[in-house]
């Protein structure tokens, strides 16, 4: 068996490896299930934090986040529910939003239970920081929202953060 590696490598049991090739991180982060239930409740907008999940990239160069929403919808009524994720770090003074609304709708009153789930990226940022990530629920029916759990998986991007300095 040949293995002819020159000086920028080694050789492990498997093959020759870039002495330079670095490995990427990768961590998985699970909140905790959140629950939310506001019974009678018709025509007046309600915003609710219904999941929250902190996160330490401190130990990335450049992160990149996938976030991960997941939920069990029962209602008897028929609705809408509007759910996006924001972002909080440290020295912010308010939750910026990542990405867009998600929406949830039923268009027949029944109460079956139905799964919702969604996947944002967050891979824009240059952070270095701890980040609380929050889901917001916005509603104007009585909702039932089980379970729901935002998890993350955190994961080096591979290139430079582009930071503009206005």
């Amino acid at each position: 068996m040949n293995h002819d590696c020159d000086c920028e490598y080694y050789y492990d049991d498997c093959c020759c490896v870039n002495k330079q090739e670095k490995l990427n991180a990768t961590v998985l982060r699970c909140g905790s299930p959140g629950f939310v239930a506001f019974p009678n409740l018709t025509g007046v907008d309600i915003t609710h934090t219904i999941a929250e999940l902190q996160i330490n990239t401190s130990g990335f160069e450049h992160p990149c986040i996938l976030l991960s929403f997941t939920a069990n919808i029962t209602t008897g009524v028929i609705g809408s529910y509007r759910f996006q994720i924001f972002k909080q770090c440290s020295g912010q003074m308010a939750p910026i939003p990542v990405g867009g609304i998600y929406e949830y709708s039923r268009s027949v009153a029944t109460t079956v239970s139905d799964s919702f789930h969604f996947n944002e990226c967050d891979c824009d940022s240059c952070m270095n920081d701890c980040c609380t990530y929050l889901v917001v629920v916005t509603f104007n029916v009585s909702p039932l929202i089980g379970g729901a759990t935002l998890s993350a998986i955190i994961t080096e991007n591979g290139r430079d953060c582009m930071i503009t300095h206005q």
